[in-house]
């Protein structure tokens, strides 16, 4: 749905060639787009089942746009229903865990953490074992220290390159602490797949589709009643969790345009993709108000948005999250 909002995706380019043009035959669609005929009949297509163009008379391959105001609209839903969904997940999880913790037939394949030391070893231990792929939803509090973290790099920079896929949903606190930041950098330079969301419920690292370590409440007890849940009907609701944060989370790229943004832009548009508010930004930034007003507004212009969303959808993009 947000791709006809982007100016430079193929629902987008075709999109605004009929706003800008009127009615256009399929012919002229591919010549003032620049797109192959194969792909501006599959917008056309997607375009056309969002209800976003319309085909004038039947088979006249003549096509002309809905209303730009119906595609924002449409958007704006979209992204609401993006916020609903992510609230239903963690009601999820929470019904879950606690489903887990009453011994409603998941004892067998969960077992406690007693201490944070031993998370630690079975985190490096669950990465050694992965043959695919390793999911991770990354929020603080950290208890690690700086040994475990450099550890940590160092196995997941041998995993990699072993051809293990890592796929991590970052909570917007890693912008809080450069030398997390510096190191989500280096793991997505090596090739880690990195998104973004305001608030994750849960610490959660899957390894395969055969084991996890969840910590349910981070924010509440810390790392104490961190669990390890082997495969069961509760293992295949955490992966779907993950898979509906991920789906929801917004994509950061290391690679940048040659107009890139600078490092503090960067943070501001994602963190107000991400739903922060302007006050959230300020006060994770250490800005005023003010200058965060000021920032978003000319990195709208910059980036030829009309919305918050819309421009951090623009900027991940082109490259320059």
């Amino acid at each position: 749905m947000l791709d006809v909002l982007a100016a430079d995706s193929d629902q987008g380019r075709v999109y605004r060639a009929l706003t800008a043009r009127g009615q256009l035959p399929r012919e002229l669609l591919v010549r003032d787009t620049g797109l192959p005929t194969a792909v501006v009949a599959r917008a056309l297509e997607e375009l056309s089942e969002l209800d976003l163009v319309a085909e004038v008379g039947k088979n006249s391959d003549l096509w002309e746009a809905a209303p730009p105001e119906r595609a924002v609209s449409a958007a704006l839903r979209a992204e609401e229903t993006r916020r609903r969904e992510l609230w239903r997940a963690g009601a999820e999880l929470d019904r879950l865990y606690h489903q887990a913790q009453r011994g409603a037939g998941f004892s067998r394949h969960v077992e406690p953490v007693e201490h944070p030391t031993r998370l630690i070893m079975l985190t490096t231990r669950l990465q050694e074992r992965a043959a695919r792929q390793v999911r991770w939803l990354d929020r603080p509090p950290y208890s690690s220290k700086p040994h475990h973290f450099r550890a940590q790099e160092e196995v997941q920079s041998r995993r990699m390159a072993a051809g293990v896929r890592y796929r991590t949903v970052y909570s917007q606190d890693v912008y809080d602490d450069p030398g997390l930041f510096a190191a989500m950098t280096r793991m997505a330079e090596l090739g880690e797949n990195v998104r973004l969301l305001s608030e994750l419920p849960v610490k959660l690292t899957i390894g395969d589709d055969e084991i996890a370590l969840l910590v349910p409440e981070p924010d509440r007890i810390g790392l104490e009643g961190a669990l390890v849940v082997h495969a069961s009907g509760l293992l295949n609701a955490l992966c779907g969790l993950f898979e509906t944060l991920w789906t929801l989370a917004l994509p950061v790229s290391v690679e940048r345009e040659q107009d890139q943004l600078s490092d503090r832009d960067r943070a501001i548009i994602t963190m107000m993709a991400a739903g922060a508010t302007d006050e959230a930004i300020a006060r994770r930034l250490d800005l005023s108000r003010r200058t965060v007003v000021r920032r978003i507004a000319a990195l709208l212009d910059q980036l030829g948005a009309t919305t918050r969303f819309q421009a951090g959808v623009q900027a991940a993009k082109r490259g320059l999250l």
